[in-house]
């Protein structure tokens, strides 16, 4: 991220860092300069010494820099974070511009790019008319190998196969190239599309050389298949659904136009579905896509419905790239309108989230993209046949800066983390679901989230979730039955079990881990040498066992160490940052945050950096 530095006006003072050799004294300084304003922002060892900010005139300042009791001294500046923007002469941040490429601010690309820009490995398959490779927004290698269905036949990579231009519209959208000085920027700066010829230059083709195309990118490598085609000539063809299928559950995401059937005003798809955007097969396994305006409005000519649409994105004068049989040129920019066009949007954005997170799947694309779009309802309350678009526009607008931003995790979330472990938030803490006790508290998968960029780091960790109170457990190789009694899972004698009323038939048999999981009494946690100082524990009062009885005593999950007293103030030895201790976790402390809460250096304990490494990470720096 670059940054702005704002230039110098002529002014009476002037607003200055300086840091003092370690003899020096401050006091000194303020009065020989008449310093105003002279305060501490940080105190360190080494090349830091001790940093002050402070006011000074224009004649001190020529003669401060000579003093020999200052390391350095310069000017503070202003400073912002630059929008990442575009050198192609079409580019545009207003999303007002109609004539440029509105569409981009309108979904907060410009934002989204801060959080990463695409990537090669990452194809999109384009089934279509073709793609015009040789364009001069594509012809930089990344229109991949493809295949022709109509003739049966591959496209090499970087040709020609477009006869029609629809084909090249689309991928103009997705990943025109970017900073190249000439016309438009794709969503993705990098991608591979790859070319499905499967409609002829009429724009017209078959069911069977459609479904052939999808099966094709799934077998070579497509993560995700645009179909900005369909419509009443496609019904719900077996043939068509047997490709749709067999694509989804290979992890390819299928994204699909809602279709422009009536241009007055679009129709129900829930009373007159078209296909594939209505191809779920009863999972979903079609992402259909609704075309909107500048205003958010509905484009007047796209279809919509609630069972077919999942999500909104721009569809109406949106410029991008074209081949027109007419002028064979390599270099032509249209206007088009039409859901084929809000589709690769769509398409373009579930590129960048797979490019920033390869392990996501399929599902975790969808998730991510329908979790992140901007309510339009109320925009639209007379837009759909004269009736309210309520439900009928999917989740939203696309929103591609949400979409990529990492997810703020929320109270009562069930998450998944990079190990595929599922957690519950809770009480501002994370807690193992075991996949018995998920499917016993009657969780929804559904209803999970994948974590994004280790942010469950942030969150301390719990207990493990324990069955249901009063559940009788026991493990695969132990006869030992328990019974779940305020989150602790208890050990019953055969008198207490009879008497109780107990019944075998109710003994449900978990696996090791999984009983292992429910604490059991209380646990061992390692403490290192500060903390066993800190806490004033006695080394006369460590108490030597055997290693059986050490073994029965369960351990914390994840190695839990006993941290250091709450508001504790902590460093490590190799490290300048300063954390404190709060909710048995490190926080990491901005200067600001440190003055404002009456800090002082001299409690500072530095730790080896073993002895940090322990300490679990907290939330963001305070």
């Amino acid at each position: 991220m670059s940054l702005n530095f704002q230039a110098k006006a002529e002014v009476d003072s002037f607003e200055v860092i300086f840091a003092v050799n370690e003899a020096a004294s401050v006091q000194g300084l303020k009065s020989d300069y008449e310093l105003k304003d002279a305060h501490l922002i940080y105190e360190a060892r080494g090349p830091l010494r001790q940093t002050y900010k402070a006011y000074i005139d224009a004649p001190s300042f020529q003669a401060i820099k000579l003093d020999p009791r200052i390391a350095y001294v310069e000017f503070d500046a202003a400073v912002s974070a630059a929008l990442i923007n575009r050198n192609d002469p079409l580019f545009t941040l207003d999303e007002l511009q109609e004539d440029r490429q509105w569409y981009l601010p309108k979904i907060k690309i410009p934002q989204a790019w801060e959080f990463g820009q695409g990537s090669g490995t990452t194809t999109v398959a384009i089934i279509d008319t073709g793609i015009h490779a040789t364009h001069l927004e594509l012809n930089d290698g990344r229109i991949a190998e493809g295949y022709n269905t109509v003739t049966n036949q591959v496209i090499p990579a970087q040709t020609n196969s477009d006869d029609n231009g629809h084909g090249t519209a689309v991928a103009g959208i997705i990943g025109a190239i970017s900073d190249n000085g000439k016309g438009i920027a794709g969503v993705n700066k990098n991608v591979k599309i790859m070319p499905i010829k499967a409609l002829s230059s009429d724009g017209t083709g078959s069911i069977s050389a459609v479904a052939s195309g999808i099966v094709w990118a799934a077998d070579h490598g497509a993560h995700i298949i645009n179909l900005s085609l369909g419509g009443p000539g496609f019904g719900a063809d077996q043939t068509l659904n047997n490709a749709i299928t067999y694509a989804f559950n290979k992890g390819v995401l299928i994204v699909s136009a809602a279709g422009n059937d009536l241009a007055a005003s679009g129709q129900n798809l829930d009373t007159a579905p078209v296909y594939p955007v209505c191809s779920d097969n009863g999972a979903n396994m079609v992402l259909g896509v609704a075309a909107t305006d500048v205003t958010d409005k509905k484009a007047s000519f796209s279809n919509f419905g609630i069972n077919c649409i999942d999500i909104s994105a721009p569809g109406k004068k949106i410029l991008t790239t074209a081949f027109l049989p007419s002028d064979p040129s390599d270099n032509v920019l249209i206007y088009g309108s039409g859901t084929s066009l809000a589709t690769p949007v769509v398409s373009g954005v579930a590129a960048l989230i797979k490019s920033a997170h390869p392990e996501f799947t399929n599902l975790n694309l969808r998730s991510v993209l329908l979790a992140s779009t901007d309510n339009i309802d109320a925009l639209n309350q007379n837009n759909c046949l004269n009736s309210s678009c309520n439900g009928f526009l999917g989740k939203g607008r696309i929103n591609a800066y949400k979409a990529m931003a990492p997810q703020v995790i929320s109270e009562g979330s069930l998450v998944r983390s990079s190990t595929g472990d599922i957690y519950l938030i809770t009480g501002g803490i994370r807690r193992l679901v075991s996949g018995f006790v998920f499917n016993q508290r009657g969780f929804a998968s559904s209803s999970v989230t994948n974590e994004v960029s280790g942010q469950l780091a942030a969150i301390p960790l719990g207990d493990p979730l324990p069955p249901l109170e009063g559940t009788l457990i026991k493990s695969q190789s132990d006869a030992t039955v328990y019974v779940i009694h305020q989150e602790l899972r208890r050990p019953l004698t055969y008198l207490v079990f009879t008497s109780r009323s107990f019944s075998f038939s109710s003994v449900i048999t978990l696996t090791d881990s999984e009983v292992a999981y429910v604490m059991h009494r209380e646990v061992r946690r390692p403490v290192t040498y500060f903390v066993f100082i800190q806490r004033k524990l006695s080394f006369a009062k460590v108490v030597k066992v055997t290693v059986d009885e050490f073994s029965h005593i369960p351990q914390a999950p994840d190695s839990y160490w006993l941290s250091p007293l709450e508001g504790t103030l902590v460093k490590s030895v190799s490290d300048s940052t300063v954390y404190v201790i709060e909710n048995e976790t490190k926080r990491a402390l901005s200067y600001q945050a440190f003055i404002s809460r009456g800090y002082k250096f001299s409690s500072i304990k530095t730790l080896p950096q073993a002895e940090m490494d322990v300490v679990a990470p907290g939330g963001p720096i305070l």
